[in-house]
């Protein structure tokens, strides 16, 4: 089921007086969705680096689950009436594979339409030794995803790079509970939204 939060329920109607049409605005400033933990290989991982160190690329995808969280009015429209901003997204390590991040040398989210592709975030370094959690904060906060949705869900694929100096551990998988917080908004007439 569905969860209306209450911003959604502070819905404004405005009269436009030069056609006395309504139109009816609803936000939800930050709804944050945590999907079950996910699980990344790294190709060539579960080895001992060897004399040089170890550098191999990995991917994946996440499906976000929008539409099981917001309502379909929310996200379900085009970018003249409806926008949806990415705002960022936390993966903390589970027990599963990599105990932390120091083997992450780069990690980027990107949202493909199948057309276009748009990174939401990159992460170049500078986390702290040890550390089980990474946050990445929006490349372009300003950007509307609106077109990236489909059928009200989104998928982001994660493409990174694991690199390790000789004689340290590879891992061979990580695994993250993944939490990613949205902005969303709409703008319809009261008729645009009866109808659907």
């Amino acid at each position: 089921m569905k969860r209306l939060l209450p911003a959604l329920l502070a819905a404004l109607c405005i009269p436009l007086a030069a056609c006395n049409t309504f139109y009816a605005e609803a936000e939800q400033p930050r709804v944050c969705l945590t999907v079950p933990p996910q699980s990344f290989t790294i190709p060539g991982g579960g080895i001992v680096a060897p004399p040089g160190g170890f550098t191999g690329t990995w991917s994946g995808q996440v499906d976000l689950g929008i539409g099981n969280t917001l309502p379909d009015f929310l996200v379900n429209g085009s970018t003249d009436t409806h926008v949806l901003r990415f705002l960022d997204l936390e993966a903390t390590l589970t027990s599963t594979g990599a105990t932390n991040f120091d083997w992450l040398q780069n990690l980027s989210v990107t949202v493909s339409s199948g057309v276009v592709t748009q990174q939401l975030a990159f992460y170049d370094g500078g986390l702290t030794r040890g550390a089980r959690t990474l946050t990445l904060e929006p490349v372009n906060p300003d950007n509307n995803l609106v077109t990236f949705l489909r059928n009200g869900n989104m998928v982001v694929f994660l493409t990174g790079t694991a690199a390790v100096p000789a004689g340290s551990p590879v891992p061979s998988t990580w695994t993250a509970s993944i939490t990613t917080c949205l902005y969303a908004k709409v703008r319809e007439t009261l008729q645009e939204m009866t109808n659907k």
